[in-house]
């Protein structure tokens, strides 16, 4: 793409979507076709530009006086005059977010209700073409009272946020997310690491089915417009297609969530397979992408209605769950426990308790509604140990207020994981966001990185979802770098939200015997050719690759997987093969050039997020620049 130079950070405008590098983490914001995170964050941003320390209960410094003097109107529309000049000048630049920050500050100083407020930032949505005029409406309104009440918690000026969206050239940055905090490790030496051994030939072995981000439109509505502008469409109200607008096939579209008729033609197929795997392990978001109408009670109908499926098409499989950053409503926000009253998400809590309770012992309930966590003995030997990753997501509003361990779930982890190594029992890890995905907070994911590292030869695996793409990452030890320790894979959605083939996985692990190693063996994964389905209105589960047949290794081990990288590097052609299976078969475009791939090769080694210590970075490019590609990698 094409790069536009907006400040020292910077802002690249690539496949049609503006990136906007905010103190380390990456903004999308598409043209176009509207992604809803985006939406939401640019919004929020809006409330957060509004907010004068003047009604902040415990401003972290003070306006010079004739700072708070109200403005005249004569002055506001000054301001006004003020944004659309600098809407003028090249980019989104210094003096725009400035200007937005006061023109918008003006109204807390003259004592504006909230109707205004939200009138106004509704407007604005509307003007600058942020989203059309339903969902600027409605998302302002989801999300008003919790970003307003989080940021009355961690008051910023106009010259601290265009610092942080900018950089300092702008202001003065300030990165509440990523202050340094570390978890305090049980005081047990590391045992020695033995290298793992493939089992001998005719070992038993264990088939797990994975599933990830469902995404379940209950509104999906064959015939409607497909293109209509919104973040989501396929669905109410919008109506049928214009002329040269394409409606919602039968089977899902590319642009919009997976509609109930696939998820049963998926269930029906893997009911049909019931034999081939013996547990199933699925790794969050229910919920369709309408994250600007959203209730608290369709969220729970959904996950209810989820789990009455799976229990119908599996009445004998144990599902493991973890939860996603949809499952909330507003989406994204999980408040630790210290937030209790109606901005506490205890109700969620203590419903995934009782809906996994399905499945789950009974003594998981307590860190499940604590936290939305928790550990179950799979067999014996084996342990699952699910994450509530929302508590490192960089959408998560509330880490603003304490990022800081949340819900103490990593020092849990460790403790947990001590108590594995000392009863002899290999653990498998299973979450949302990964921990090396630029959407984890980097001290989040950097503690994570030194827990897996300490406990190698404890956690085998990991599972995670969210991107809602096929890729995987490893992990390092950090005093001989080039030992790979774990890695972490990143399995394929089951929506084609937005621009993929819906997809799942069969793990196959070894098996239930003494000393079984637990680890992953190999991995199959399956999709449907969307576009093939809607043409010939049927719809086959085939299979799209076999990772050790097709990218030829021996074993599934860390260090097997490190030398599948190794061999991205100089196989282009292997390369390129992953990259469609990245993709889902669905890629964006044929090939994948040499910083494309550049940008790939640093996500997989990168199990922890925001540190490009492991990439290679290419003449004349910068990490920064390979951040292009890599949050391309993590799209949701």
């Amino acid at each position: 793409g094409m790069r536009l130079v907006y400040g020292i950070q910077g802002v690249y405008l690539c496949k049609c979507t503006y990136i906007i590098y905010w103190a380390g983490h990456s903004l999308y914001f598409p043209l176009g076709s509207p992604d809803p995170i985006a939406s939401v964050m640019f919004l929020s941003l809006l409330i957060f530009a509004i907010l004068p320390l003047a009604c902040f209960s415990n401003p972290l410094f003070t306006f010079r006086e004739e700072n708070r003097v109200a403005r005249a109107d004569d002055e506001s529309s000054l301001r006004l005059t003020e944004l659309k000049n600098a809407l003028k000048e090249k980019g989104f630049g210094c003096s725009v977010c400035m200007t937005f920050a006061n023109v918008l500050q003006d109204l807390f100083v003259r004592n504006a209700t909230e109707e205004e407020i939200v009138k106004k930032i509704t407007s604005l949505c509307i003007k600058f073409k942020i989203e059309d005029e339903l969902v600027c409406t409605a998302v302002v309104i989801e999300f008003k009272n919790e970003v307003l009440f989080i940021f009355d918690k961690v008051a910023l000026s106009p010259e601290e946020l265009c610092g942080i969206l900018l950089g300092s050239d702008c202001g003065k940055p300030y990165d509440p997310w990523n202050q340094p905090w570390k978890v305090r490790l049980p005081d047990v030496p590391k045992p020695p690491v033995k290298p793992v051994k493939p089992p001998k030939p005719g070992s038993p072995v264990t088939n797990v089915l994975y599933l990830s981000d469902i995404h379940f439109d209950e509104n999906y509505t064959v015939g409607l417009n497909a293109e209509c502008g919104e973040p989501l469409c396929c669905r109410p109200p919008n109506g049928l297609p214009p002329v040269g607008k394409r409606a919602a096939g039968k089977w899902g579209d590319y642009n919009c969530d997976c509609p109930l008729q696939t998820l049963e033609n998926l269930l029906q197929h893997l009911q049909g397979i019931k034999d081939q795997f013996e547990w199933i392990y699925m790794t969050g978001d229910i919920p369709a992408h309408n994250v600007w109408n959203q209730t608290k009670e369709e969220q729970l109908y959904l996950i209810e209605e989820i789990t009455y499926l799976l229990k119908k098409y599996f009445p004998d499989k144990i599902v493991y769950p973890a939860v996603g950053n949809h499952e909330s409503a507003p989406t994204n926000s999980f408040p630790p426990p210290f937030i209790t009253g109606s901005y506490s998400n205890q109700w969620l809590r203590d419903a995934l308790a009782k809906y996994w309770s399905t499945w789950l012992p009974a003594d998981t309930a307590e860190t499940i509604k604590k936290g939305g966590y928790y550990t179950a003995q799979i067999r014996k030997g084996l342990r699952v140990v699910s994450l509530n990753m929302n508590y490192c997501y960089k959408l998560n509003w509330w880490l603003l207020i304490n990022s800081t361990d949340p819900a103490q779930q990593l020092s849990w982890l460790a403790n947990i994981l001590q108590k594995a190594e000392d009863e002899g029992e290999k653990v498998h890890i299973i979450g949302h966001v990964s921990p090396g995905s630029g959407d984890c907070l980097k001290t989040f994911s950097w503690q994570y990185y030194d827990i897996i590292n300490r406990y190698e030869s404890t956690v085998v695996n990991q599972f995670f979802g969210h991107a809602h793409v096929d890729y995987f990452e490893m992990f390092y030890d950090l005093k001989n770098r080039t030992r790979a320790t774990n890695i972490a894979f990143v399995g394929p959605s089951v929506t084609t939200y937005t621009g993929l083939n819906p997809g799942y996985r069969i793990y196959t692990i070894d098996g239930d015997y003494t000393n079984s190693t637990q680890v992953v063996l190999n991995h199959v994964t399956y999709y449907m050719n969307l576009t093939k389905a809607n043409s010939d209105d049927r719809v086959d589960w085939v299979q799209e690759y076999n990772a050790k047949d097709d990218y030829k290794m021996k074993a599934s081990r860390p260090e097997d997987w490190n030398q599948v990288v190794q061999k991205f590097e100089t196989d282009d052609n292997l390369f390129q093969k992953f990259y469609q299976y990245h993709y889902k078969m669905h890629p964006p475009q044929s090939y994948c050039d040499a910083k494309c791939k550049a940008g790939f090769l640093c996500s997989l080694k990168s199990g922890r997020s925001h540190d490009g210590s492991f990439c290679s970075i290419p003449p004349g490019s910068s990490y920064k620049e390979l951040q292009t590609f890599i949050n391309e990698i993590h799209k949701c």
